[in-house]
């Protein structure tokens, strides 16, 4: 775990050290997200473990999609990884995610595999799931740092691995 967040900070740093030059120079974004929250899982056997988990992920904008005539409306899909963990559990959902946008506001939904470990018997068992997400989000600005607000219901075929997810993250 310590490890995990060190990795996160890191990567926090660097994209704000790049995006403080990014500022000076006006180049454009690299279609990269990070976030940190906390996912609160719907299951009580999970429940039992943590009500609230640390949660921490990363957005990568693959392209843009024709969104149509609406003014002010952009599409756009990516890869989303995520991570979350506590006692005998964790979730790595690895997902291929459609985001829309209109002005500040967006909304989120992808589908793919999960990497998972649960509980079972007197150890825990690994296993390889469907996945899903929908959400939405508000994006914003502080110290000139694009950052956003997020609220994710990452679903999981291992339901204990269900639950929701709040994000705060920034746009490198």
């Amino acid at each position: 775990m310590t490890r995990t967040l060190f990795s996160l900070g890191s990567v926090l740093a660097l994209g704000a050290a790049l995006s403080t030059g990014a500022i000076a120079q006006e180049t454009k974004p690299v279609g990269l997200s990070a976030r940190l929250g906390f996912f609160f899982p719907s299951s009580s056997d999970a429940q039992d473990a943590g009500k609230n988990w640390l949660g921490l992920g990363v957005d990568y904008k693959l392209g843009d999609l024709r969104a149509g005539a609406k003014a002010g409306y952009a599409a756009s899909y990516g890869i989303s990884v995520d991570y979350f963990n506590k006692g005998d559990y964790r979730s790595v959902p690895i997902l291929l995610t459609y985001y829309g946008r209109q002005e500040r506001f967006y909304y989120l939904a992808g589908a793919g595999v999960s990497l998972n470990k649960v509980p079972s018997g007197s150890g825990s068992r690994s296993e390889t799931e469907f996945a899903y997400a929908v959400g939405v989000g508000v994006e914003f600005s502080r110290f000139n740092q694009p950052l956003f607000a997020e609220l994710r219901w990452l679903g999981n075929s291992e339901s204990s691995l269900s639950g929701w997810g709040v994000f705060v993250g920034i746009r490198f």
